[in-house]
């Protein structure tokens, strides 16, 4: 790759410009002997940013805005656009770009981004076969559809998650989960006994946990914050739905590393934007999310299920396609009959 000094170019990109252009290679733009821009085929850069919109990677990097910027130049053959930032600018010649200078940790970002992006891309009947073939598949054991009903009413749980790649008892310790009951394998049965003979209610203070088809799960009562996840770093998956009947508010949440999957398109630089969805916005037979929303790729599960499950009610159904989508599923005899594990919240 080729580097280029700043102040050798910047009263005049045009030669170098004409070499990106006839040879299609980047020109890394240094300042001191340090990268601080690549000089990238228009192309290439639009190449790059279709791709990394299919995902959502945290914050783009920008440059700060330091002046306005200088009208177009005319630099040989080309026209060059400076934007407010002094870094970013764009080259045209007879009005068709050619080149796009872009900041070394922007690109950096998009990269990164388009890589993952390539990752699941297809091209539309591929896509279209591979999502039939996804959504045609039968939930993983019991599912969860099977609880949503009670869940609504905040029966047996208020909150569910849904944890991937760490073990349950680690989860439940990050919780904040008492570590003797974890050892002592204490069982969601034993605690109700507890209550019904003692007229306790520690039912509504405990965290019940488990794994199943490749997932941590717990559920457990958020009335008084008893257990604040310290999962750090953040797992690669991680789904929450909370059930707030007094309110009528029935969200779900699901995140990627770290990062929380917003339900509708975001917009360029918009990254504050963190708007929840809650479940009674589902509509059964229209489509629950936009086409280019990072959740989009849930809406032919919950079409599917739609179609082949006997659920009617909104709320089981959107259910019923989450658990096609992630393979979920809760063991249903075992939480009935209270035979799952669970802890109360570690003593202070």
């Amino acid at each position: 790759m080729n580097s280029v000094e700043l102040s050798e170019v910047i009263t005049d990109f045009g030669r170098l410009i004409g070499r990106v252009e006839e040879t299609g290679e980047r020109v890394c733009i240094t300042d001191g002997g340090k990268p601080t821009g690549m000089l990238l085929p228009a192309a290439e850069l639009a190449e790059l940013e279709h791709f990394a919109q299919r995902v959502h990677g945290g914050p783009r990097p920008r440059p700060k805005t330091v002046e306005r910027p200088v009208g177009p130049e005319q630099q040989g053959s080309y026209i060059r656009y400076t934007y407010p930032d002094g870094v970013r600018m764009t080259f045209t010649r007879d009005r068709v770009i050619v080149a796009e200078l872009r900041s070394v940790a922007e690109l950096d970002w998009l990269e990164d981004n388009a890589r993952t992006g390539r990752q699941g891309y297809m091209d539309p009947k591929q896509a279209t076969a591979f999502e039939e073939f996804l959504t045609r598949q039968p939930p993983v054991g019991d599912g969860i559809a099977w609880i949503a009903d009670d869940w609504r009413g905040q029966e047996p749980f208020t909150v569910l998650e849904f944890i991937k790649g760490l073990a349950a008892e680690e989860v439940a310790l990050a919780y904040g989960a008492d570590a003797q009951d974890i050892a002592d394998g204490l069982l969601l049965h034993q605690v109700r006994e507890w209550d019904a003979r003692d007229g306790t209610d520690d039912l509504l203070r405990v965290l019940v946990f488990g794994e199943a088809a490749g997932w941590t799960w717990l559920g457990y009562h958020d009335f008084d914050n008893a257990f604040s996840p310290l999962l750090n770093p953040p797992p690669p998956q991680q789904i929450t739905l909370t059930a707030t009947m007094a309110k009528a508010i029935y969200d779900f949440s699901y995140s990627k590393d770290g990062v929380y999957q917003n339900p509708f398109p975001i917009e360029d630089g918009d990254d504050a934007r963190r708007d929840m969805y809650e479940l009674i916005w589902y509509t059964p037979g229209e489509t629950p999310f936009a086409s280019n929303a990072p959740l989009a790729f849930l809406n032919p599960h919950i079409r599917r299920a739609e179609k082949e499950t006997h659920w009617a009610d909104s709320i089981p159904l959107f259910f019923a396609g989450l658990e096609r989508a992630f393979n979920l599923s809760l063991p249903r005899d075992a939480i009935t009959s209270g035979q799952v594990r669970c802890a109360r919240p570690a003593r202070r």
